[in-house]
């Protein structure tokens, strides 16, 4: 077994996500770009507001839609007609 305390801390680079060793250096840099990974990045976060167009309003001339009432309902005998078997698949 490697003893693998003599090569630091393991670390994935913010940039180009390669995976490596710090071999105890400090600051940690990758070996591959010479990024700093010491410290994550600055994520810059937006936030969107939605301006008046984007608000869908309740329109009441809006055109009908499907309602519950108008779905059709199985018999409640049909379920009576059907075996056992039937039945387990559903």
């Amino acid at each position: 077994m490697v003893d693998r305390d003599k090569f630091g801390e393991r670390h994935a680079c913010f940039e180009c996500g390669c995976k490596f060793y710090d071999m105890k250096r400090n600051p940690p840099t990758c070996p591959r770009c010479g990024t700093d990974v010491s410290k994550p990045p600055e994520v810059a976060v937006s936030v969107v507001v939605p301006t008046d167009d984007d608000i869908i309003e309740d329109d009441d001339d809006a055109t009908a839609t499907l309602e519950d009432e108008e779905l059709p309902i199985e018999d409640l005998d049909s379920t009576e007609e059907m075996s056992e078997e039937e039945m387990g698949d559903e």
